[in-house]
């Protein structure tokens, strides 16, 4: 009996021992589990019924580790969702290396932004996906396994993000709630034009076989960047996106950038002439007609003296 008390004794000192062991590897690994960068999506809609418009954001959150870039794929459930636009307002990315582009034929969308300065933090906001709810049912939004961020060590280090998955409920509508749209909602409180930028203007061996070119580049705070027009002098407004081939190789125009978000506000940025025109008086035409009409003044004094003379002398 006192031989199996013991065993007992030991058995469960042991057990205590494990648990203890787990529970301190617990705690070890909880910090690079809690602190470890996520891409997740999150959206303040609570009830979504079929027909609604709503949005949901993807974010970042990276709390130990300084990122600067992702690249980046959503799935999301072509049969229950439809994307109607997308938007990078307000986007914790100043930098695009490639636009946000969604296919509803293949129930993605594909992303690649980034941030000079570097980011780490909670919840930063990379991107507002606008669904149409198109059937009742469980939709699921995914990222590709391949999603990843890059820390901002000059090194472009790439690291492998929790990836968290989410999934909405999409109800049948009753007849007595009527349709929604979050995003007709925010465009329409949106009064603010696009953030002020600068235009650059360059030349480059590798790019348009080295002609003069312009880059710029701005961010908007609520619905986001829609499109750029760019004028060179008088010429029309021309829709164009950065970098962008002047037309007038000389730089002897006045060019404006024109910002428009996606609720039509707009920022245009002013860029003086490189090299003006020459004032008229400066120029070889100037000076051709200046010498013609001297030649003409002179001649014809000549004539008009001429012709005095010649009375003067029939009159004497």
């Amino acid at each position: 009996m006192e031989y199996l008390k013991s065993q007992n004794k030991h058995q469960i000192i042991s057990n205590m021992k494990i648990i203890f062991g787990l529970f301190v590897l617990g705690f070890i690994l909880l910090p690079s589990t809690t602190l470890a960068a996520t891409i997740h999506f999150y959206s303040e809609t609570e009830n979504i019924y079929q027909g609604d418009i709503f949005i949901v954001e993807t974010k970042i959150s990276s709390s130990d580790k300084l990122i600067n870039a992702a690249e980046g794929t959503i799935f999301f459930d072509k049969e229950r969702l439809e994307v109607k636009e997308l938007s990078s307002g307000g986007s914790l990315f100043s930098v695009w290396l490639s636009p946000p582009v969604f296919s509803n034929k293949e129930g993605e969308i594909s992303f690649i932004g980034g941030t000079p300065d570097g980011f780490h933090g909670e919840d930063a906001l990379v991107l507002k996906i606008i669904f149409l709810a198109k059937n009742d049912g469980e939709a699921k939004l995914d990222f590709q396994d391949n999603t990843t961020l890059f820390l901002h060590d000059g090194k472009g280090t790439q690291i492998n993000p929790w990836l968290r998955p989410f999934s909405l409920n999409i109800l049948k509508r009753p007849a007595e709630i009527p349709a929604k749209d979050e995003w007709q909602v925010l465009i329409e409180s949106d009064k603010n034009p696009p953030e002020p930028f600068e235009i650059a203007i360059g030349r480059d061996p590798s790019i348009f076989d080295n002609q003069y070119f312009i880059s710029f580049f701005t961010t908007d705070k609520e619905s986001g960047i829609d499109y750029y027009e760019i004028q060179e002098g008088t010429r029309p407004y021309i829709i164009g996106d950065s970098p962008y081939l002047l037309k007038d190789q000389k730089l002897r125009s006045i060019i404006r950038v024109k910002a428009i978000d996606k609720a039509g506000n707009e920022r245009i940025i002013e860029m003086p002439a490189t090299y003006p025109p020459l004032p008229f008086y400066k120029t070889l035409v100037f000076w051709i007609i200046n010498v013609i009409v001297s030649v003409v003044i002179i001649i014809f004094s000549w004539f008009v003296i001429k012709r005095i003379k010649k009375k003067k002398i029939e009159s004497g």
